[in-house]
């Protein structure tokens, strides 16, 4: 039977058949687009859903729950966006159709009702939750109707109505749940517990209720029996109300009562009989209450009591006495900490043998009575931190046999008796830190098997050699905050597994090498805040040394090799060290991956400084002033650097360079910001360390934004952000500079040596570009500086004594763009003074004392575009002295003498500045001059300050404003019209006849009447310019759309060129790729061949005869053509148009019908593949892409038209779908094979 190959295909088959079947119907279930389901794993066919929705039936969207698939759905968990507050609502009957469902979540939505026969229908429910989180919308609460959990759910085992906001429950709202076994209500408003009705009296709902949770709600009172009908409950969660009140029979009836938690209520004390119905609770919370008063006898006969939590409460040893805890033989924990309790009667603990943690910290406690724990041989953990112990005696522990954690933290011990702890020979944790011991407690000689001790912030002054020998399991040893002065050999020499050791915050001054030689399992020391000044020979022969903190010391000197290789976490910040030294080079060999150095006095951080291995490193507030190149290349583990705080001021850019990040690492980050930087020529490229970064070969400089630096020259300000300085901001100063190129440089007169002259500061920037020359107030006098280099872009010459500037005095300085000659005391300026400064872009020449200019003093400065003569004696500037000034924009005038400049002949382009200057008021000038400020108002920079003088020789007398005018909102001054220079209006007519203007007034009334049609003919001019630029822009989709709208092609010129191609077979011939088949034959020929107009056309695969040769075939098709279509797609450019055949056939009969080859692309043609002759059709032939939204329209106008009896005959033939099985019958007449 066992072999018998029937047998066993028939086992095989049916195991993989219903495996199979079980897998279709699961496949089989269809989940919404909003969700997602998975096999429960509980049947064969049950599925879990869960939908995540922006609402339930809100103002957004309507939800319709029937379109889940009713049949194997069992679990549906509905989430809501936490990001929207719009309300939710469920209408009764929601859930009708999902018959199966067993488990309904509905989470985030923010419902605000739960009305009758909400969850109707669902009569397999055994779980629900709603959790509304209304509290996100603290005016929002959950109403539950009456019926909204009705018969239908008596199968309902858990229910959790938890963060809905709830202020109470229709009362019996509950009683038809019958089966219900957990209901969790908590972080609500429920204030009474009367309405559930879980009182005997009132109905008995809830009798098979063994979870009760009301946490976190606002409950104020317990009345008597509340619970009495929960007679199966095993626990009741009351923490985080506000009970103040439980009355005597608050827990009546219940008898399976196990866990009690009243946390952080507001209870002052308990009524006698509280517990007298719950004799088998096991565990009893009531910590953070107001309790000070423990009625007598109140636990009494709870023998199945485990945990008494009492802490934080009010307690007094007047209430915590001998009587508190009778009986309690079974109590494990009891926690009375935080209470106000100040002694202990010794039989306070009498009948608790069996309690195991005693918690009595943060008391009063001064005095421990001998024997006060004799009874509690089972205890191992006792804490009596934060009391006010001075003292502990021989008997004072007697009975711990098993105590393993003692606590006599931050007490006032100053001393242990040597005996003290003869009965706890178990102890392996003990804490004795924050006390007033001045030596380390000789009782520890009974610990044998002590396994941490600590002695923190005591008194403890010396160790002697051999206190800790009796101690060899020690695991930790804390002496932080002590007065250790210096550590001697031998004294760890015992303690053999000692692996954690914190000296930190002594006096010790000195630490004798080989101290801790015997301890190699050390894996961790703390030496930080102590006065060492060496630490030469105490860690090296430490092999599993891991973390090293010696910081905050006076250590002068360090090296790598002071650390055993192993180490991973060293901190040596807050010191003295000037150096990180690596006299063995063991960069490679160490596995430091975290080293702190800050604080230091380093001054230079080199490559072999850090090791190879490091992650984390911080050098900040040192006093680094280099960073040598390469420093961090090769430390392939970087991911933070800090570099902050120190005397930086310049980063070469292989400063920063690191080994090359892979793309799927992040670059280290680096902090570099708050050092002394100069914006010197070595320091632009870290404007862009961030920004190109492509090579990923320098970190990424997280402060960059913040970081200022110093301008090495700049008269405007001193500090940049260092991202805002510009180009020319970075230099670096020379006093000479010759080019690699210059072979002159060792004669005088080398004009490509730069030179900085006397009394003369120079600049520059990494490429030269800009040359900076100040000699300022540098002491010339008559005469320019010597050798004023001839690269020089802005020079600076203000503030000397120089009275005439020669001709042709900068010749030569063609790169020269800004030339400062303000301010020093210039008289002159002879004809050509500046020729040769063809780049001249500023020429500032205000503040001196120039009295006229003749007309060629600014001849050869045509790239000009700021010329500054303000503040001088002019009185008379030729009118031709502004003419060569062909790039001006800006000339400031003010301040001057003149009176009758020809203002009329300055550029008409530039913003020009002409107040304080005494202009003649004299009638034949005014009004001209005032024509010209009218027509130029927008250009005179100081309009407003324009002032003409009566008298021109009385220069300090100024008369009217020379621009007022009504017309423009300003009145007409009026003068004293006795005074027969001043003229205060308009010339007169004989004035104008006589030939005093030099330019005809037109009378305002007159422009006024041409205004109108003037404005309207200008329009209309614009109107027909603008159509015609967009006729001639757009001409090509213009013709297009013509072609396709009447079918008549405008502004062509190829009507002969078609007539004799009239008589050709085809239309067009189509040639692609045979991998392209199916796009040709189902969407392109098609549309053609059966459209309106119907095209003629010869395909390629589909038309070309069988066994013929393709060149010869591929040249008759195009001569019977009238065009030729090619279809250019990456499949055609990679397959035919690779075969040599097919390319010479097309190039031999397109070589002079390019005007008739029509290019089709289609997909992503990659440039790159195309080859010279393809992108030599693109250029000189139409192309049209697919996918074109005119590409039919475009197509058709591209071929030739066809007769009319070919459109007649399609006129009621309508194209084809795009996408259609092609047919060859159907096109018989319209196509022909080409037969050789």
């Amino acid at each position: 039977m066992r072999g018998n190959p029937a047998f066993l295909a028939i086992l095989l088959g049916t195991i993989f058949g219903s495996l199979g079947a079980s897998l279709s119907k699961a496949l089989r279930y269809k989940a919404p687009d909003e969700c997602k389901w998975v096999a429960t794993g509980d049947g064969e066919d049950d599925v879990s859903l869960v939908c995540r929705l922006r609402t339930i039936n809100s103002e957004l969207e309507n939800t319709n729950f029937s379109v889940i698939q009713p049949q194997h759905t069992v679990r549906l968990r509905l989430e809501c966006s936490d990001a929207l507050f719009y309300q939710s609502s469920l209408s009764a009957g929601s859930f009708r159709p999902l018959v199966e469902l067993r488990e309904l979540v509905i989470e985030y939505c923010k419902i605000g009702n739960l009305s009758d026969d909400a969850f109707k229908g669902l009569k397999e429910l055994r779980n629900l939750t709603v959790r509304t989180h209304n509290t996100d919308w603290s005016a929002m609460a959950l109403d539950v109707s009456t019926r909204a959990f009705t018969e239908e759910l008596s199968k309902l085992e858990r229910l959790d109505l938890g963060e809905n906001n709830m202020w109470n429950l229709p009362e019996g709202s509950l009683c038809s749940l019958h089966n219900l076994e957990v209901l969790n209500l908590t972080k609500n408003r429920l204030r009474e517990v009367s309405s559930f009705h879980f009182s005997a009296s009132a109905g008995r709902c809830g009798s098979n209720l063994r979870e009760l949770d009301l946490s976190n709600n606002s409950i104020e009172n317990l009345p008597s029996a509340a619970f009495s009908a929960l007679s199966r409950l095993q626990s009741l969660d009351l923490r985080s109300n506000a009970i103040s009140f439980m009355a005597d029979r608050a827990f009546e009836s219940l008898s399976s009562l196990a866990v009690l938690k009243l946390t952080n209520n507001r209870l002052t004390s308990l009524p006698p009989e509280l517990f007298n119905d719950a004799r088998n609770i096991k565990e009893i919370h009531l910590r953070n209450n107001s309790l000070n008063v423990l009625p007598p006898g109140l636990f009494n006969d709870l023998s199945q009591l485990l945990v008494l939590d009492l802490s934080m409460n009010e307690l007094t040893n007047e209430w915590v006495n001998s009587a508190t805890f009778t009986s309690l033989v079974r109590l494990v924990v009891l926690d009375l900490s935080g209470n106000r309790i100040s002694k202990l009667e010794p039989a306070v603990f009498r009948d608790l043998y069996s309690l195991q943690i005693l918690r009595l910290q943060e008391n009063l406690i001064e005095t421990l009575p001998e024997n006060t724990f004799s009874a509690l041989y089972n205890l191992h953990t006792l804490v009596l931190s934060d009391n006010q112990l001075t003292v502990i005696d021989a008997n004072t522990l007697s009975g711990l046999y098993v105590l393993s954690l003692l606590s006599l933290d931050n007490n006032r011990l100053d001393t242990l008796h040597p005996s003290s702890l003869r009965n706890a020979s178990s102890l392996q944790d003990l804490h004795l830190n924050g006390n007033r011991l001045t030596a380390v407690p000789d009782a520890l000689k009974a610990t044998p098997l002590l396994r941490t001790l600590d002695l923190g912030e005591n008194l403890i002054s010396k160790i002697p050699t051999g206190t800790f020998d009796h101690v060899s399991q020690l695991y930790g040893l804390r002496l932080t905050e002590n007065h250790i002065g210096n550590l001697t050999k031998g004294i760890f020499e015992k303690i053999k597994e000692l692996t954690i050791l914190n000296l930190s915050r002594n006096r010790i001054q000195y630490i004798e090498p080989g101290a801790f030689d015997d301890n190699t399992n050390l894996q961790a020391i703390r030496l930080d805040g102590n006065q060492l000044t060496d630490i030469t020979g105490l860690f090296a022969n430490l092999p599993n040394l891991v973390w090293l903190n010696v910081s905050d010391n006076k250590l002068k000197w360090f090296d790598y090799a002071m650390i055993p290789t192993g180490l991973q976490w060293l901190d040596i910040h807050a010191n003295e060290i000037s150096e990180l030294g690596n006299y063995f080079e063991i960069e490679t060999q160490l596995q430091l991956s975290n080293f702190d150095a800050s604080y230091n006095k380093l001054t230079e951080i080199t490559g072999n400084a850090i090791p190879t291995s490091v992650e984390v490193l911080f050098l900040n507030d040192n006093l680094i002033s280099k960073v040598q190149s390469y420093a961090f290349f090769k430390k392939p583990n970087l991911t933070h650097v800090d570099l902050k705080g120190n005397k930086i001021q310049n980063l070469e850019t292989y400063a920063l360079r690191i080994s090359a990040v892979p793309p799927d690492k992040p670059l280290p980050e680096f902090y570099i910001g708050d050092n002394q930087y100069l914006c010197d020529c070595t320091m632009e490229w870290l404007q862009r360390v961030n920004k190109q970064n492509q090579s990923r070969i320098h970190p990424h400089v997280k402060d960059l934004e913040s970081i200022y630096c110093k301008l090495l020259y700049d008269r405007e300000r001193m500090y940049v952000p260092l991202v805002e300085a510009s180009h020319s901001q970075f230099l670096c100063k020379y006093e000479s500079h010759c080019f690699a190129l210059c072979h002159c440089c060792d004669f005088d007169a080398c004009d490509c040596e730069m030179t900085c002259p006397n009394n003369c500061t120079c600049y520059h920037d990494q490429s030269w570009s800009a040359n900076v020359v100040d000699c300022s107030a540098g002491g010339h006098v008559n005469r320019l500086p010597e050798q004023i280099p001839m690269d020089a872009t802005k020079l600076y010459l203000d503030g000397n004594d120089l009275r005439i500037i020669s001709s042709h005095a900068f010749i030569g300085r063609k790169k020269l763009k800004v030339l400062f000659l303000n301010a020093s005391n210039i008289e002159i300026v002879q004809n050509r003074s500046f020729n040769g400064l063809r780049d001249l872009q500023h020429l500032h020449l205000q503040d001196n004392r120039i009295h006229e200019l003749r007309g060629h003093e600014f001849e050869g400065l045509d790239n000009l575009r700021a010329l500054y003569l303000q503040g001088n004696e002019i009185s008379a500037i030729a009118n031709n002295t502004f003419s060569p000034l062909r790039s001006l924009k800006v000339l400031q005038l003010q301040g001057n003498r003149l009176t009758t400049l020809a203002v009329w002949f300055l550029p008409t382009s530039i913003e020009v500045s002409l107040s304080r200057n005494p202009w003649s008021c004299e009638c034949d000038y005014l009004e001209v001059y005032r024509e010209w400020i009218l027509a130029s108002r927008n250009r005179v920079v100081d309009l407003s300050e324009l002032r003409c003088v009566l008298n021109v020789t009385e220069l300090e007398a100024y008369g009217q404003e020379v621009y007022k005018d009504n017309e423009f909102g300003f009145p007409l001054m009026e003068g004293n019209s006795n005074d027969s220079s001043k003229c205060t209006g308009f010339a007169s007519i004989d004035n104008g006849i006589q030939g005093n203007l030099t330019k005809t007034i037109i009378e305002r009334q007159a422009l006024q009447d041409y205004l109108p049609l003037l404005v309207s003919t200008l329009a209309v001019f614009l109107v027909i310019v603008l159509l015609c630029m967009l006729i001639f822009i757009f001409r090509q989709e213009f013709r297009v759309w013509f072609h396709s709208r009447f079918g008549v092609r405008i502004f062509y010129r190829g009507t002969e060129f078609d007539r004799e191609d009239r008589d050709k077979l085809f239309d067009a011939f189509v040639s692609y790729s045979s991998k392209d088949e199916a796009f040709v034959a189902e969407e392109l020929a098609p549309v053609l061949e059966m459209g309106n107009p119907s095209y003629k056309l010869c395909l390629h695969y589909r038309d070309f005869p069988v066994g013929s040769f393709i060149a010869d075939t591929i040249v008759q098709a195009v001569e019977s053509s009238r065009r030729t279509i090619m279809v250019l797609s990456e499949n055609f450019i990679k397959s035919e148009w690779c075969r040599f055949d097919f390319k010479s056939a097309h190039h031999q009969v397109l070589r002079d019908r390019r005007r008739r080859l029509i290019l089709v692309l289609v997909g992503d043609v990659p440039q790159r593949d195309l080859d010279p002759d393809i992108r030599l059709y693109l250029k000189t032939n139409t192309y049209l892409q697919w996918g074109d939204k005119l590409f039919w329209e475009k197509l058709r106008f591209a071929l030739p038209d066809v007769p009319n009896n070919q459109r007649t005959n399609n006129q009621r033939r309508q194209p084809p779908p795009v996408r259609r099985q092609h047919n060859n019958q159907t096109s018989g007449t319209r196509s022909a094979a080409v037969h050789i």
